[in-house]
Order: C-alpha cells, then structure tokens, then sequence
C-alpha cells in the first residue's frame, strides 16, 4: 500500500467506482512520490474481485503485480528514449479483445522521454481509441509532453509526502526512530529516496558527502570550484543525484532563513538561493534530456554558487 496522496487516490477512487473512467490520464510530479505505484494500485481497484477496493490476493491483483495481467501493458524507458516502435506495439495490444470483457490498459512511464515522432504516435491512439482502453502516463516533466498529447489527458498532479508520514512508514519496515528521522528530513518528500537511504547505507554517506561538498564549494575561490569540475566523473547518473542533493539543500537554507535558523549559508540571501536553484533545476535538465557537455554545463552552475 502506498502512502500520502490522499486526495489523488480519492478522485481514482470514485472514478474506479463509477466506472466513469476517462480515457487517458496523467500522472505528473516530481521522480520518487510514488505516482507508478498509486497507478497499479488504482489499476488493481478496477480489475479486483472483490466489491471494494483492492484485495492484493486475487488473481487480477497478483498478475497486476507481477506485470502478466493480460489487460495490462507497461512501456519503460530502455537508454534513455521511448521509440516509436514501443508506441506502436502499445497500440497494436490496446487493439486487441479485452481478455476479461472490460478494459484494455496502458501505462507509459518517464513518459517525458518518448521521441517526438512517438509523441505523434501516440496522437494516434488518444484521438481514435478502439474500444474500452485507458492509457495512463507518468512523468517528472509534463512540459516535455507535445501541447497536442498534454491536451488530450486528463492531468493529477501528486506533490511530496509530509515527513511525519515517511518517518511512520519508516518505523513500520523496523527502521530506528532517530535513523528514520533523519532519513525522512534529507528525503524531501520523496518516499522512494527514502527507501533507497534506508537499504543503501552507501546512499547515504554518498548524500552526506554531496552535502559537505556543495556547503565546501560555496566558501571556495573559483579556481577551487573548476578542480571540482575537472576531477568530477562523466557519469551521467552520477552528476544528477549530486544536482539533485544540491536542490535540495538550498531548499532546506530557505526554510531555514524564512524560519530565522541558522543555516550553513549565512551570506546567501534568500534571492541569491533562489537564482541557485533555478540554475540547479536548469542543470540538471539539460544533462538529463540533452547532449550538452556534462562538465562544461557543471563549470556554469558553479561559475554562480
């Protein structure tokens, strides 16, 4: 069962219940808050055998799980880029009979990622669909999507999960109490972060290291900030989660500012934090989805910290 989302799941809730279900949906907000995991289970309300809710047990809630449902199609992301090709098969299942006489259902995750010439593919499918299908996408960056697929969804939109509610579902895996307090703080919200922290303890010393960095890098002289650079490996995911942490950290300073702490940017006004954000989210945006140069596009945000 996954947890927040309270108000989403309401609203797929009386869908499900009225069978009112619109063709196609998307799922949009930031990486990590669970939106692949509230889909399958609003999947599973729909095809469940029993009256209410989902059960988990069944058949249709087990092969749902176990992604061998008949009427359940799933395209992920492979290097990166979703082509054509998978968009075409998509529509060639969602053609085919409904093996339970009800529903056709595909789900496209890191939808953002599909080519353009998928995009228009997918046009194809929103604008004639054969018989009783929904077509689910989930995305980070729903501004990725073509104006004429975005306007032909149905958008929920999920935000991050208090902390308060990580930290529960933190104790209720048997995590310790201190440990899930400060797990639940460096996750922002983001239950799936917060997992991988708790498994991964090299996630961790890696966010914390992340963290000395950026605090390092601020009080540094320019030519400190190019060694860093020039020294950081061209590791794609690897500069990402880095960024990553970094946002996240000065969003922290700004709550602290806006709260009267003392945070580790005592020069930094809130204004300056702010433009350092913009640059972080700008930065990482253009490594994930463009072939800028890594390193050359990293000298640019420090060139601002």
């Amino acid at each position: 069962m996954t947890i927040g989302h309270k108000k989403q799941k309401e609203v797929l809730e009386r869908l499900a219940k009225g069978k009112n279900i619109p063709h196609a949906l998307l799922f949009s907000g930031i990486e990590k808050i669970g939106k692949k995991k509230v889909a399958i289970e609003f999947i599973k309300s729909i095809f469940c055998e029993k009256e209410k809710g989902f059960c988990g047990e069944c058949y249709s809630c087990r092969s749902i799980d176990s992604a061998s449902f008949p009427d359940l199609s799933i395209i992920e992301a492979k290097d990166r880029n979703i082509e054509i090709e998978e968009v075409r098969d998509l529509q060639n299942r969602l053609s085919l009979k409904s093996y339970n006489n009800s529903l056709k259902v595909g789900i496209i995750d890191d939808a953002h990622l599909m080519r353009k010439d998928a995009q228009n593919a997918l046009l194809k499918v929103l604008e004639e669909p054969k018989g009783d299908t929904l077509l689910i996408l989930i995305t980070s960056y729903p501004q990725m999507l073509l104006p004429t697929v975005r306007s032909r969804l149905e958008e929920i939109k999920f935000s991050v999960i208090p902390r308060k509610e990580i930290e529960d579902y933190l104790v209720s895996l048997g995590a310790d109490i201190e440990k899930t307090k400060e797990i639940a703080l460096i996750s922002s919200g983001q239950v799936g972060k917060a997992i991988e922290f708790l498994n991964d303890e090299d996630k961790l010393k890696f966010f914390n290291k992340a963290i000395k960095d950026i605090i390092s890098l601020a009080h540094s002289e320019m030519y400190k900030r190019f060694d860093f650079a020039k020294e950081f490996k061209e590791n794609q995911d690897e500069i990402v989660n880095v960024l990553d942490i970094w946002e996240r950290f000065m969003r922290r300073e700004i709550l602290l500012k806006v709260y009267g702490n003392k945070g580790s940017l005592e020069n930094y006004s809130l204004k300056r934090i702010k433009e350092i954000i913009d640059e972080l989210e700008k930065t990482k945006y253009l490594i994930e989805n463009t072939n800028v140069n890594k390193k050359l596009a990293l000298e640019n945000l420090l060139i601002t910290l």
